[in-house]
């Protein structure tokens, strides 16, 4: 992972972002994972006695209230929100939260400008792409407003030392500029397309039966 190429835009592999984080949490850290594509590096690339994530039915945007609870609910051990930038904008504005109350959490952005499993798909499947890409939004400005400590990395050699000072100085917040070119194991699968027969449709035909009262709900 630590030695994952970069991209030809030159931008950082998120393999090598998961590998410096997880060098720098220790092995008693509790790890809150978030996003799409960044969660499905995330999830092979971090390791952490206690981890959290959005759950089986998906549901992103819990990284950063979740991490900032588990800040105050383990003030001793290293939390670290590690999310993709679509996923951070859904509860964004939760850092002013996390500077009031002190809560000493590290949240990593993944920054690679894109809803990046969808525009993966919407290339390969229909050879454009509509609505998934986003900026590459200075998410570390937005937390610096709110008074909270944040840098930019956009360069390996950058990265190691902003670790350290995010993690000396929390909570803070890295916005840390990654290459759209990373294919996940998410996005190699088709995750973005939602087949005919999946399970959710069984749920929701045993959701309203039982609430039409025609069956018993276990």
């Amino acid at each position: 992972m630590a030695a994952a190429p970069a991209g030809s835009d030159g931008r950082l592999h998120p393999n090598r972002v998961l590998a410096a984080l997880q060098d720098a949490i220790g092995d008693d850290a509790v790890v809150v994972t978030d996003g799409g594509d960044f969660l499905s590096f995330a999830r092979v690339g971090l390791s952490a006695r206690q981890m959290l994530d959005p759950g089986p039915f998906g549901c992103i945007g819990i990284g950063v209230p979740y991490g900032i609870a588990a800040s105050l609910a383990c003030p001793d051990r290293p939390v670290l929100v590690a999310t993709g930038d679509g996923a951070f904008g859904f509860n964004a504005i939760e850092v002013d939260t996390a500077v009031r109350h002190k809560a000493p959490v590290l949240i990593v952005v993944a920054n690679n400008g894109a809803w990046q499993i969808e525009v993966h798909d919407q290339t390969v499947t229909h050879g454009r792409v509509v609505g998934t890409r986003l900026q590459f939004a200075d998410h570390a400005a937005m937390a610096r407003a709110f008074g909270m400590h944040a840098e930019r990395v956009e360069r390996e050699a950058d990265l190691g030392p902003a670790i350290a000072r995010a993690m000396a100085n929390r909570p803070a917040l890295l916005d840390v500029v990654v290459t759209p070119e990373a294919v996940s194991s998410d996005a190699k699968t088709g995750l973005a397309w939602v087949p005919d027969l999946q399970p959710l449709a069984a749920w929701d035909e045993a959701e309203r039966r039982w609430r039409a009262g025609t069956t018993p709900r276990n």
